[in-house]
Formats: structure tokens, C-alpha cells, sequence
């Protein structure tokens, strides 16, 4: 038997048809605009924060975009780097849980009231630690002729006069010293050249590759005095940060492996890093 349906009922069911596929199309998109967004998976952007008192760096936007294209692979990760000492400090005062590198000096001297431990330390050539040297241009080691002119560093002054305190153990004589701030140890040596300084605090390592860059100009270099052996950068964190920081380390530590990785680390004045161990823990860290 075969039904047949008029026109006129073909378009009532027509109509029928599209009135219940928008009437569907509303409450759908009613309940959309009431209903929570669903629950998304975004970790938080976890921040290393960056300042050495051993370095005057005057290139943060490159070392800041340099560091972040690289950590982004890994993950929701950004560098932060800073000037000046007490905004860096402000910083970790309002922060319970970060990842920090600093200067071992700078470490060692705020550790206990920021409740920081070691996790990483620099390496350069095969060595964790330095020495601080203080040199003149010329053949002489006689300690007045640091008194005359301009002191070359690339370290802040309150660094730099630690040092100097160090060697000489005379603080006012130290406090009348004239320093003048440069980005880099290489260039502090290299101020000695130029006339610009009259002596110079550098290190055993930068002494060295101005060996190699300028052997004329290094061979006029005399050594005044030297420092104790002082540990490389630190990577450190707040003592309640868990297996964040753990993976942080991680990426640090793999840097020197990858081309990549490795030139970012030359920025910082390394080669790589090493785990923190009973060789290399500075006193009273547990």
C-alpha cells in the first residue's frame, strides 16, 4: 500500500523540521553562554631570576630573549634578569617558591635569610671556582701603584671593594679607591691597555685568554695580589620549592650538551654545570 503525502504536508513537515533544528541550535548555544569554560591543563610560567654581583651586564634584553626562546621548548618558562641588587632582593622577599642564580658571594651572603639551597654550580674549564686577581700594566707589584687612578671592574663595588678588602685588610685605604665599572673581566684587563685604568681586578681564567687574544698586552701584566678560590655562579632555589625545581636543574644541566644550550651558557660566562656535592658546598650548607 502506498501513502500519499500532498505538497502542502511535505512543506508543513518542511517547516516542522527546521523550527526544531534552530529551536536545538538555541538551547545550545544558551547553555554555552551560562556553563563554565571547560578546565584547561595551563601549567604556571615558572621564573629563574637572574643577578650576579661578579658581572656588570649591559645586554639584558638580549640575555632576557636569548634565555626565554631557549627555555620555551621546555615548557611555561621565562628568565628574569636584573640590575641592581635590591630589586632583585624585593623579589625573592615576596616570592615562598623560585629558582634563583646568582654570584656564590651573593649566595653565601643571603641563603640563610631567604631560605635558599644550592642545586647547580658553574663550571669553566673544567673548574667550579676562581681566583680574584688584582693587576697593573707594568713591571711592578708594588701595592701604591693601585692608589694611583681608576680601578677596572666588572664586578659591583661592593664586590669589588670585598675583594680588595681581602687583599689588604685595610678598610679605609680601601673606601678611597677609585673603581670603574666595565661589562667584563676581559675588559677590565683590556683598560689597562687603553690607559683607561691604572690596575685592574680580573680572574686566573680572564688573565689567561688574554694570554691567547693579546700576548703583548699580557705579557706587561703584573699580579699585585690574589683572592682565595671563590665558587662560580650558583643555581639555587627556596628550600620549599619541590620537583619544580628539580626539573629546572635538569634543563640547566643538559644545556652544555646542546649548541644551543651552550652559547646561552657563554653569556653567563660558563661552559656548564655541575651538581652541588660535599666538594663544593660552601660552610654550614647541609
Amino acid at each position: 500500500m502506498c501513502i500519499q503525502v500532498s505538497p502542502q504536508s511535505k512543506r508543513h513537515v518542511s517547516v516542522l523540521v527546521r523550527s526544531l533544528c534552530t529551536g536545538v541550535l538555541l538551547v545550545v548555544m544558551s547553555v554555552m553562554s551560562v556553563a563554565p569554560p571547560f578546565p584547561t591543563c595551563a601549567k604556571p610560567t615558572t621564573t629563574i631570576y637572574f643577578y650576579s654581583s661578579e658581572t656588570n651586564i649591559n645586554n639584558f634584553k638580549s640575555l632576557k630573549m636569548e634565555f626565554d626562546s631557549y627555555l620555551a621548548q621546555f615548557g611555561p618558562y621565562e628568565f628574569q634578569p636584573f640590575r641592581d641588587r635590591d630589586t632583585f632582593e624585593a623579589q625573592l622577599a615576596e616570592k615562598k617558591d623560585c629558582v634563583v642564580l646568582l654570584s656564590s658571594w651573593h649566595y653565601d651572603n643571603i641563603r640563610d635569610h631567604y631560605g635558599l639551597r644550592p642545586v647547580l654550580i658553574g663550571a669553566r674549564n673544567g673548574k667550579t671556582s676562581q681566583k680574584r686577581l688584582l693587576v697593573t700594566k707594568g713591571n711592578t707589584t708594588h701595592v701604591d701603584m693601585v692608589k694611583i687612578g681608576q680601578i677596572a671592574s666588572a664586578s659591583s663595588v661592593d664586590y669589588t671593594q670585598t675583594i680588595l678588602l681581602e687583599m689588604f685588610h685595610d678598610p679605609e685605604m680601601v673606601n678611597k679607591l677609585k673603581i670603574l665599572a666595565v661589562p667584563k673581566d676581559i675588559d677590565a684587563l683590556m683598560s689597562l691597555g687603553f690607559g683607561m685604568a691604572k690596575s685592574a681586578i680580573t680572574t686566573d681564567y680572564s688573565l689567561e685568554t688574554l694570554r691567547k687574544m693579546n700576548p703583548a698586552l699580557s705579557q706587561k701584566i703584573s699580579i699585585v695580589a690574589e683572592s682565595h678560590e671563590s665558587r662560580l655562579l650558583i643555581l639555587a632555589a627556596t628550600k620549599e620549592y619541590g620537583k619544580q625545581t628539580e626539573t629546572v636543574a635538569s634543563i640547566f644541566q643538559k644545556m652544555a650538551a646542546d649548541p644551543e644550550g651552550k652559547r646561552r651558557i657563554r653569556m653567563l660566562g660558563l661552559e656548564g654545570w655541575k651538581a652541588i656535592d660535599s666538594s663544593n658546598k660552601a660552610d654550614g650548607e647541609n
